[in-house]
């Protein structure tokens, strides 16, 4: 046995704790004295048997002399030195040798009796039932006494008392209550506010992995780039910078997928409607097909809201994958004046809402489908959560924010991956150059990217040609548009994703 057991346990019944390190000892000591009125406590060590008498008042402890590792006199001796066990009746129990010795230990330890085993039934029970007996009576006597002194109590307080302690209760009852909307609303925030910082510390990570460790990726396969002229005639070399070259490939995708896995850049850039269309995507890597609609305006959300929001489909998602037995949903979001409305449908097994709410009207479904977190995150920003489903009808789950102000209501224009944000009126119209390099001239080239290591793998590789010239370097979109004015370069090889203007 690994834990203490209790045997049907029930309040008000008299507790009886049997010890013995063999289970068919104890099976058979169960059997025995099994009735009614009674609650056995079974344990199969002296620890297990502390452990049990340390939370549960005992009639009769009835406990092996010969176990390992504490014998039952070690245990009687601590017994009487714990506040809770040291007035409990110990009957020993053994099959050793009827030695005077034995019986006197047993009786210094604090038994109040001695058996030897084979047991004979009759005197067992009888001198179980004495105790027993003695222990209802204690109950009945603590239980008359506590009725006694409440009788008392209420005897001497007057009328005036009571009217002044039921308006003094009334007004601590609203007040109490005040405070635990208060309180409610307090941890509300703070549960919001944890998960915020959950999602700010993914994305700080992710941005860290992508500024140093993909940089560091990009900048090394950029020097065996650059080391394959050098290796030209060497099948071994090549060989290895080919394998190589393939592992270093394997680890930049790895990082870029733990990067969106992380916090979806995506979700960051673009906003929560091209959030959703990723998140559509993302869910093929567990098989399961995903319809997004969205409008082709993009909701003007804070940054905080539409974070919760996208974490909520995504929580939902996996919900149906995991419980609703179906590969297929489809993912919603529409916008009127006033509210944002986001459903997440499936067709999957459903479940009698009515049927499972009624059963656990304490919020059971919640916990049990994980929506709870949901549910608390949305009710903080004045939202809901609605759930419709039905037995082999699937599951629609209705994700609803009000939006209050204009400035929360407008729709900005959906940003295609190649539209740039930010960029001054003089710029929106890149000027036509006309080339005046002659066919032996150098080409001069221009590197736009806000990382210095991939600015120097491509400066590496590039000057290895004789016909290429690196005139200038810039750090982003406003650098790279004021160099080019001065510089006037033939080409400019320049990152996407830069800050103040990106590419």
């Amino acid at each position: 046995m690994n834990r203490p057991d209790v045997i049907e346990s029930r309040p008000g019944r008299a507790k009886v704790l049997l010890v013995d390190d063999h289970p068919v000892n104890l099976m058979a000591l169960t059997e025995l004295l099994r009735r009614d009125d009674v609650e056995l406590l079974r344990a199969e060590s002296g620890a297990e048997a502390l452990e049990l008498l340390l939370v549960h008042d005992t009639a009769l402890a009835i406990i092996d002399v010969q176990m390992p590792e504490m014998d039952g006199f070690e245990l009687a001796e601590l017994m009487r030195g714990a506040e809770r066990a040291k007035y409990v009746p110990i009957i020993f129990v053994t099959a050793g040798l009827r030695d005077a010795e034995r019986r006197f230990r047993g009786y210094e330890a604090g038994a109040v009796d001695f058996l030897y085993k084979p047991i004979e039934t009759d005197i067992f029970k009888s001198k179980v039932n004495v105790f027993l007996a003695i222990d209802r009576q204690r109950r009945e006597l603590a239980r008359l006494l506590a009725e006694r002194t409440e009788a008392e109590r209420r005897a001497l307080e007057s009328e005036a008392r009571l009217q002044s302690l039921a308006s003094r209760l009334e007004r601590t009852v609203e007040k109490r209550t005040e405070e635990l909307v208060e309180s409610q609303e307090r941890l509300r925030a703070l549960a919001v506010e944890l998960n915020l910082a959950e999602q700010r510390e993914r994305a700080r990570l992710a941005t860290d992995m992508h500024d140093h460790l993909q940089q560091l990726l990009v900048l090394g396969k950029l020097k065996l780039a650059g080391s394959k002229r050098i290796s030209r005639g060497l099948p071994a070399v090549e060989k290895m910078i080919h394998e190589t070259e393939e592992v270093l490939a394997d680890a930049l995708q790895y990082t870029r997928s733990l990067v969106a896995e992380l916090s979806p850049p995506v979700l960051r850039d673009h906003g929560l409607c091209a959030g959703l269309r990723w998140l559509g995507g993302y869910m093929e890597k567990y098989e399961m097909t995903v319809a997004v609609t969205v409008p082709k305006a993009e909701p003007a959300l804070p940054e905080d809201q539409s974070v919760l929001l996208f974490q909520s489909a995504r929580e939902l998602l996996m919900n149906a994958l995991k419980h609703a037995g179906t590969t297929e949903a489809v993912v919603g979001l529409e916008q009127t004046a006033d509210r944002l409305r986001i459903t997440v449908s499936d067709k999957g097994a459903g479940f009698d809402l009515a049927a499972v709410t009624a059963a656990e009207p304490a919020g059971g479904l919640s916990s049990k489908f994980g929506l709870f977190s949901i549910k608390e995150r949305m009710r903080s920003l004045g939202g809901s959560l609605e759930l419709e489903s039905a037995p082999g009808k699937g599951t629609i789950a209705t994700i609803t924010l009000p939006l209050r102000g204009s400035a929360e209501c407008s729709m900005l224009p959906a940003e295609s991956p190649g539209t740039a944000t930010n960029v001054p009126a003089e710029y929106s119209a890149p000027k036509t150059q006309h080339s005046t390099f002659q066919q032996n001239a150098k080409i001069h080239v221009l590197l736009v990217d806000d990382h210095a290591m991939v600015r120097q793998g491509l400066r590496a590789m590039l000057e290895g040609y004789e016909d290429v010239q690196i005139v200038g370097e810039a750090v982003d979109g406003q650098d790279a548009v004021r160099l080019a004015e001065q510089l006037r370069p033939g080409i400019v090889v320049m990152d996407i994703n830069m800050p103040n203007m990106n590419g």
